[in-house]
């Protein structure tokens, strides 16, 4: 029972990196740290001895964070950012590469995997993270050893597997702000060599922001998901079947004007005018946001003895995405801008891998890959003058809205080649030396209504296509990209407690077609994929009789051909519906980056765990700001600018502390601070800033001796700290969305093993 017990707590400190498991008392009567076990390398390796910047979640750390999404994740995670500009919509950032085009055309910087399933598009990052074994994420370009590739990263969730032992959890939350989470598993034999495993999420709250304007609530939660497994297991191969659906329906985010921009009437001023500010919104439309998401997946392992272990991984999914947002937050007539989005994907992918020995001194990795992914989205722009003109009986001096809309219907079909090899050169130090060859192909068929009604459109800004509600008479373009992508890694195993290592990867992102096409020759006009050198560096060393762990990574990346989308001037002589200005996506900057980033755990004395994170990234990026204007402003038109969502300083520290308690049970305390620096939210506006800024969680909870039951009582942002979570700018300024303000409550969880 005090094992694991031990194991539950302080497994939350090591969100960092480290997973402690059976802890056990040193001589001096220390706990110690154990091996963790990863497999981002596609093998079970012990973590210390990765040659890779990877961080791990476990099991039980995911639970106590309370973690749902890859918002949770990133403030515990070095050099990452999760920027969210919609519910299930966000700008995801690993050492400074990002995306921030969520056309149809366009793919993520960060890639994320579900058991070894890529999740093409960034509406598919939002599934529950319940019942998961551990998360793994991995920072630098990734390609030799996956079978999609991946510039900046990759975030790689692993679920629990079905168990033979039978074994049951049902945990119940609630909070403040009417908070009613539901979540349970269950697992066992269905025969000998079957077994079979269900889980279910249903989390539901009450929204903390006010709308003025309707007298709604917003910024609320309600989301459900059931996922299941099958496991067959042979004398030489095992089955897994997977399948996950998951639905969400929520109202928008509550976007709030922070500051104007003259010579624009400023948003800010009305907003603080109708008696606004960051909990009371004055939104004219609430905005909603509505998802479903649904995947199959069948993995088959067949142990071919002295051979080698085949895996092949075959998955379907397919994602349904509709939310509307008011996008200024403004209150004045004439000034509410509505951006409609219908956004439905399917994806179909298949991934071989082959893994075995070469000698008692060589082992690989290879693999094929191949992913079909369609995906059909359409975009509104509206400019309401007083009532929505989709609304009934409209008030009989109502200005006609300016209206502009796009459609874009795209299929990606990717192949790729990879494999990976490690070389014992001596008995400590190995040379690991990988290749990937990607071909991606794409088709993409654009509709524009841009130039309908008696002032034009808005924001869109030209008329192509015969019928965009039917894709009939649309503009077509296709475009493929190859790439050689080498990896080479030397580590030095200098003790049994130090690795030392350094690594050159390429990480590639294909090209694309830009969201929003402002004319039919731009709706044709290809973007150039992007290209990262990382350079690295780093040290694992266990210290002190196993009592600190320290991990350490320096990295530089030359990275080149940047994809960045912004609004740009309108066109020159544009009509009044265009003034407003239109979407631009453009290879239009090069970029240097580097930084440190360091991850620690402590035991001082026994039951104490101290850990954290701390990461320091420098960005400097060339941008060409002329391919944003026709007009060029009255600024140079190149400059040097440090890249958006990337702050220099991000910092982690949580300690965890558990005792036995006289009437049975234990006892353990957490509590954490997270920092996140100053960063940019726009690659022209100076003004267009982030602010820092740092919250805390902490939790207490009892545990009975028979480990059946627990009983937490936990607060997030316990010090209410205000803080913006995402920002942009629009024509008339800068709009945020805040996050979450305090949040309390209490949890009981039952179990059964």
């Amino acid at each position: 029972m005090y094992k694991r017990l031990l194991q539950t707590t302080a497994l939350t400190a090591l969100a960092f990196g480290s997973t402690v498991a059976t802890p056990s008392l040193a001589e001096e009567a220390m706990m110690m740290l154990e091996e963790i076990t990863v497999t981002a390398q596609r093998r079970s390796e012990n973590l210390q001895q990765v040659p890779v910047a990877v961080t791990a979640l476990s099991a039980s750390s995911i639970e106590k964070a309370d973690i749902h999404s890859a918002d949770d994740i990133a403030t515990r995670i070095p050099s990452m950012t999760f920027s969210p500009f919609a519910p299930g919509q966000a700008v995801v950032s690993l050492r400074g590469i990002s995306s921030n085009d969520d056309g149809a055309g366009t793919e993520n910087s960060v890639a994320v995997f579900l058991d070894d399933v890529y999740l093409g598009r960034i509406s598919n990052m939002a599934f529950e993270m319940f019942d998961v074994e551990r998360i793994e994420v991995l920072r630098g370009p990734q390609g030799t050893l996956y079978g999609k590739n991946a510039i900046g990263g990759a975030i790689n969730v692993v679920s629990t597997k079905p168990s033979q032992d039978f074994r049951a959890k049902v945990k119940a939350t609630v909070g403040n702000y009417d908070r009613q989470d539901f979540q349970g598993v269950v697992s066992g034999p269905l025969s000998d060599s079957l077994a079979a495993k269900v889980s279910f999420s249903s989390r539901q709250r009450d929204g903390w922001v006010e709308n003025i304007i309707t007298g709604n609530k917003l910024k609320d939660e309600n989301v459900q998901s059931v996922r299941g497994q099958l496991l067959w297991s042979g004398e030489n191969t095992e089955i897994t079947l997977s399948a996950d659906t998951m639905d969400m329906d929520q109202s928008d985010m509550a976007r709030i004007p922070t500051r104007s921009n003259p010579p624009v009437p400023g948003i800010y001023e009305e907003h603080i005018a109708a008696g606004g500010d960051y909990k009371h919104s004055t939104n004219p439309q609430d905005g909603y946001a509505r998802k479903s998401a649904n995947g199959v997946s069948l993995k088959i392992d067949h142990d071919f003895g002295e051979a080698g272990t085949l895996t092949s991984v075959s998955a379907y999914r397919d994602s349904a995405n509709d939310w509307e947002m008011d996008s200024t937050g403004s209150p004045a007539a004439g000034r509410n801008i509505v951006d409609e989005i219908h956004d439905y994907t399917k994806q179909y992918s298949q991934e071989f891998r082959f893994a075995g020995t070469i000698s008692d001194n060589a082992d690989y990795v290879a693999g094929l890959f191949y992913m079909n992914e369609n995906t059909d989205r359409q975009e509104t722009f509206r400019l309401v003058f007083n009532e929505d003109d989709r609304l009934p009986n409209l008030s009989a001096d109502d200005g006609l809205d300016w209206v502009g809309s796009y459609r874009q219907d795209n299929t990606t079909d990717s192949f790729a080649a990879f494999a990976h090899v490690n070389y014992n050169v001596s008995e400590k130090l190995k040379l690991g030396v990988g290749l990937r060859y990607t071909y991606e192909e794409k088709t993409i068929d654009n509709w524009n209504a841009g130039l309908s009604g008696p002032f034009g459109g808005f924001i869109i800004t030209s008329n192509f296509g015969t019928d965009i509600e039917n894709k009939v008479g649309g503009v077509q373009a296709s475009e493929s990209w190859s790439d050689l992508s080498p990896k080479v890694t030397l580590d030095y195993q200098a003790t049994d407690d130090l690795l030392l290592y350094a690594s050159v990867s390429k990480g590639f992102k294909s090209g694309g077609f830009g969201a929003a096409p402002e004319s039919a020759a731009a709706a044709q006009l290809p973007l150039e994929p992007e290209v990262a050198w990382n350079y690295e560096v780093g040290s694992k060393a266990d210290l002190f009789d196993g009592t600190l762990r320290l991990n350490l990574a320096a990295y530089y990346t030359d990275y080149s051909d940047l994809q960045y989308q912004r609004f740009g001037n309108p066109i020159d002589g544009a009509l009044p519906g265009q003034a407003f200005g239109v979407f631009r996506t453009r290879n239009a900057a090069s970029a240097e980056i580097y930084g440190v980033e360091a991850e620690f755990t402590w035991v001082p004395v026994e039951s104490l765990y101290i850990s954290g994170n701390y990461s320091y990234m420098h960005t400097e990026a060339e941008f060409n700001f002329d391919a944003y204007y026709v007009t060029p402003p009255a600024t140079p038109d190149i400059q040097t600018k440090p890249l958006t969502r990337a702050p220099e300083h991000r910092f982690y520290i949580a300690a965890d502390y558990s005792h036995d308690v006289s009437w049975g049970g234990q006892l353990s305390y957490h509590i954490d601070y997270r920092y996140t620096g100053d960063q940019r939210g726009d690659v022209v506006s100076d003004a267009t800033m982030q602010p820092a800024w740092g919250v805390s969680d902490a939790n207490v909870s009892w545990t009975s001796e028979d480990e059946q039951w627990e009983i937490a009582l936990w607060g997030k942002n316990i010090f209410d700290e205000q803080y913006i979570s995402h920002i942009y700018i629009v024509g008339p300024g800068d709009v945020a969305v805040y996050g979450d303000p305090a949040m309390y409550g209490a949890s009981v969880t039952w179990r059964f093993n």
